[in-house]
């Protein structure tokens, strides 16, 4: 099983994903926001959503 990291935030969203290639687009459909875009490496199971910033590397959580 594979997974798009789109968040939280847009949990029950009305959405439709666009793939192209190696690239997949999640646009929230009432208003056309893109909402996450994905690079897919079929090697990995869990594809984060690339307009998130990445957290801080070995970062403490305060």
């Amino acid at each position: 099983m594979h997974h798009l990291g789109v968040g939280a935030d847009h949990r029950g969203k009305h959405c439709i994903l666009i793939a192209v290639d190696t690239a997949a687009t999640v646009v929230h459909l009432p208003m056309g926001e893109i909402i996450a875009t994905n690079s897919i490496d079929p090697a990995k199971t869990y594809w984060r959503n690339a307009m998130k910033p990445r957290p801080p590397a070995g970062g403490s959580h305060t």
